[in-house]
């Protein structure tokens, strides 16, 4: 879990006052990228999963990703939508 895996690093980061010794854990290069490899497939996935929601309803390519995620997590409060509709 890329969450759980950031969190644990930065602890320890954040219990070693010297950088390059914090640095220096082992597999953290190794596992920062694997972090960000992660996160640009969630990426891809949300994206491509909004590009579906948007054919569903042109509508949509008019509105930005941030507000149309808002709008599907709010879509049973009609009174939530409308203010990105307007």
């Amino acid at each position: 879990d890329v969450n759980e895996g950031f969190i644990n690093m930065m602890r320890k980061v954040y219990q070693e006052p010297l950088a390059t010794k914090a640095c220096s854990q082992p597999k953290m290069l190794e596992n920062l990228q694997s972090f960000e490899a992660s996160l640009e497939n969630i990426q891809k996935k949300l994206n491509d999963y909004l590009e579906k929601k948007r054919q569903f309803f042109p509508r949509f390519y008019f509105i930005s990703n941030d507000d149309l995620l808002e709008i599907l997590g709010q879509a049973r409060d009609p009174e939530q939508v409308q203010k990105h509709i307007k």
